[in-house]
């Protein structure tokens, strides 16, 4: 197939080499030279631009940080939609906000190309292992298209229903994920406070009914500092939503303020 890649950090780089691996023409663009310099080196093309990745693909993904990014690459005036070919799939793996996601979805319409809508779970550890979880909004035929694609970086493809639920599980994710964060720095502060090794807190963690993917891999992977405005931007989407659903998050809201000094 001839695909697209927008957005190649920490996360969309090993994907899109995960598609270039598995023998697909990949046109990639990045605002960065670095990640552009190791896509070129592996045997895909640099764009450059969104709108010449726009003209060249049939399937473009996008892996961007802010919902400022994801709006202009996708339904800017330079963006995805102006500039592909009617029917254009955009698959959008960034993580937004309900009203951003909404936003797109009209916008796919008015354009005339599909949307789907395919937040990611795993982190860079996770796209350069293959072991990705995608949560999948969309229509049948157009998510039938994608599986395989997806499936070059990851076995666990849930399907959530149209355009927009993925994007609301995967806040939903975040919000526990984040969770768990806390739980693991505190329950590693008061162990170690009180005179334990931090390996022998983190054994005991593991060990019983608190472990978590957090607690197996605390120590071995380090977040931030990147992960803070991207688990921020996440808990503020969640809190506005939860706000508008009429409920109640008082556990994510304290995530909020402890996020600078929890995340690893």
């Amino acid at each position: 197939m001839r695909l697209g890649f927008v957005g190649l950090g920490v996360q969309g780089l090993p994907l899109a080499l995960n598609l270039l691996g598995a023998g697909h023409e990949l046109h990639g663009f990045d605002v960065a030279e670095a990640p552009l310099a190791v896509l070129r080196d592996a045997g895909g093309t640099v764009a450059a631009s969104v709108a010449d990745v726009a003209r060249a693909s049939d399937i473009v993904f996008v892996c961007v940080a802010t919902e400022t990014q994801v709006d202009t690459v996708i339904a800017g005036p330079d963006g995805l939609f102006a500039h592909g070919r009617a029917g254009i799939v955009v698959v959008n793996h960034s993580t937004v906000s309900a009203k951003t996601i909404s936003s797109l979805i009209s916008a796919a319409q008015a354009a005339g190309a599909r949307l789907v809508d395919a937040p990611v779970s795993g982190g860079a550890r996770g796209a350069e292992q293959r072991t990705m979880s995608y949560m999948v909004g969309g229509d049948d035929d157009v998510l039938e298209l994608c599986d395989p694609l997806f499936r070059t970086s990851g076995e666990v493809i849930l399907k959530t229903g149209h355009a927009g639920t993925a994007t609301l599980g995967k806040l939903a994710h975040q919000v526990t994920i984040i969770g768990n964060i806390l739980a693991m720095a505190e329950g590693m502060r008061l162990g170690v406070a009180a005179g334990l090794a931090p390996d022998m807190v983190k054994k005991i963690i593991t060990g019983g009914l608190a472990r978590s993917f957090i607690a197996e891999t605390w120590g071995d992977i380090k977040m931030a500092p990147h992960a803070i405005p991207i688990f921020a931007k996440d808990l503020e989407n969640s809190l506005r939503l939860a706000s508008d659903l009429g409920i109640e998050l008082p556990g994510a809201n304290l995530m909020q303020q402890q996020l600078s000094v929890i995340v690893p």
